[in-house]
């Protein structure tokens, strides 16, 4: 299979990835917040990312790839008053199943860091005690530092553009634009996400178009005993901006992702736990040849 399309597969990691392929970028631009745990001052936890993916190519169905993508994540965050600051570690793993065998890439992925305001902050209680509402907006931006791997040598005779796709970190100082609404009725709850990327092009000229996500979530909570449960249910989507090298468009490597969404997070004290799975309702990435299989989050928090 030609190496360009087969290390374009590898970029479409979640979420995300969250999560690598010329059209999506998952691996290395993947980026999910979803519903935050429960906490007054902070919190730091540890996020699992497992994302498969499937490569065919149109013209020859004898060249495909199988690929498998994994992010161990350390992800925080802090209280001061009405300013909420975010930090994102990842650390990436990708295994890709070929007509050309079998390749095993890792390494650290990029820092993140978020700072979101808190525009607004109402809560309410009926006169009779039964109806609670709660009403929080936080607007902000973050900014991704090239603290990954990414060992690109374009002077190398061997050297292939898909070979960015590869590479954990993407070699860019990269901006985010965040808007998270959340809406609490008694204890049910709608959790949103609107958020921006602005990518920047690396030393080695290559530009990964920009990123928007919107995820929205409903959620509700049940209390047992002294545990919390909080099964929730939503949509993803995920839409990119044509990537360029050297000024020239890499052609077929814009995209998006509609996935529905469901999880469950469990608190007890200080500790949470989460799981969230990805299923696709639709999509378009590289023309149709690639298809997103599954992605699924495993996480665990404490909280202060």
């Amino acid at each position: 299979m030609r190496k360009s399309f087969l290390m374009a597969a590898l970029l479409i990691g979640a979420v995300i990835t969250t999560n690598a392929c010329e059209i999506c970028g998952c691996g290395n631009n993947n980026f999910q917040i979803g519903i935050l745990p429960n906490f007054n001052k902070g919190f730091i936890g540890y996020r699992y990312t497992a994302s498969r993916f499937h490569s065919v190519m149109s013209s020859d169905v004898t060249q495909y790839s199988h690929d498998y993508y994994k992010t161990l994540e350390i992800w925080g965050g802090y209280n001061f008053r009405k300013l909420q600051i975010m930090a994102f570690v990842p650390y990436l793993f990708s295994r890709k199943v070929s007509d050309d065998g079998v390749t095993v890439t890792n390494g650290a992925g990029d820092l993140l860091l978020l700072v979101n305001y808190k525009i607004l902050g109402s809560s309410s209680l009926s006169q009779n005690e039964k109806v609670s509402l709660r009403n929080d907006l936080f607007i902000g931006g973050g900014i991704k530092l090239p603290t990954g791997t990414n060992r690109v040598d374009i002077t190398n005779p061997d050297f292939n553009i898909g070979d960015f796709n590869s590479q954990a970190g993407t070699g860019t100082v990269d901006y985010i634009l965040n808007v998270t609404h959340n809406i609490m009725f008694n204890n049910s709850g709608v959790v949103t996400n609107l958020t921006y990327r602005i990518n920047t092009t690396n030393p080695q000229h290559y530009h990964f178009g920009n990123r928007s996500y919107v995820n929205t979530s409903y959620y509700y909570t049940l209390a047992v005993g002294n545990t919390k449960l909080k099964p929730n249910a939503g949509i993803h989507y995920q839409h990119n901006v044509i990537n360029t090298f050297q000024g020239v468009e890499v052609e077929s490597s814009n995209g998006y992702t509609l996935s529905s969404t469901f999880g469950i997070n469990l608190v007890r004290g200080k500790i949470g736990f989460n799981a969230l799975t990805f299923l696709p309702l639709k999509q378009n990435m590289y023309d149709g040849q690639t298809k997103l299989q599954s992605r699924t989050i495993l996480g665990v928090t404490y909280s202060w």
